[in-house]
């Protein structure tokens, strides 16, 4: 690889990260707001938020090849979308698998 490809690749990593970053974030916070609110409401709207975000961050993590990240996340998205489409109920044991799964990401 030629330093101009390297030297784009390192700042394309840089970028991610620090989107990553910003995505992880929203889908903790938004994870905790699920656990705390019990209006159905402000639950499809955090939901959709922490949904969006996991999105994101697949598409991100699989254009720098962070094909692990792209999978977790994936894993969210399914999960998310059987809640939206209130095929499941959130619970505190599921909040706290994806937030572990978030951490690894």
């Amino acid at each position: 690889m030629n330093k101009r490809n390297e030297d784009f690749l390192k700042r394309l990593l840089e970028t991610f990260k620090i989107e990553a970053d910003e995505h992880t974030k929203a889908i903790t916070s938004g994870l905790i707001e699920l656990e705390k609110t019990s209006s159905a409401e402000d639950q499809t709207t955090i939901l959709e938020t922490v949904y969006r975000a996991a999105h994101s961050l697949k598409g991100a993590a699989r254009s720098v090849d962070m094909i692990d990240v792209g999978t977790i996340c994936q894993s969210i998205e399914t999960v998310f979308a059987e809640l939206k489409s209130k095929d499941m109920a959130p619970s505190a044991e599921m909040v706290d698998v994806i937030l572990k799964a978030v951490d690894m990401a």
